[in-house]
C-alpha cells in the first residue's frame, strides 16, 4: 500500500473519530475501538488477525481484560 494511501487513511480515522466523539456523542473508547476495526480492514490487514493486533496495541496482558472492564462501567 503506498504512502498517500496510509495518510489519506490516517487523516480519515482522525476525522471519523473526531465526529463519533462530538457529534454523535459516542464513548470514547467505543469510538476508538470503532475507527481501529475499520483502519485494520481498510488496511487490508487480514481478519482473523484484527484482534490480536488490537490488543497487542492495548499492551499484552492488559488488553485481554481492558475491553471487558471498560465496557461493562459502561
Amino acid at each position: 500500500m503506498s504512502t498517500s494511501a496510509l495518510l489519506l487513511i490516517a487523516l480519515a480515522s482522525v476525522v471519523l473519530l473526531l465526529l463519533l466523539v462530538i457529534k454523535a456523542k459516542a464513548h470514547p473508547f467505543v469510538a476508538l475501538l470503532i475507527v481501529s476495526l475499520l483502519v485494520a480492514f481498510a488496511t487490508g490487514i487480514p481478519a482473523d488477525k484484527i484482534i490480536t493486533t488490537i490488543e497487542k496495541g492495548m499492551g499484552g496482558l492488559l488488553g485481554h481484560i481492558a475491553s471487558i472492564i471498560i465496557l461493562g462501567s459502561m
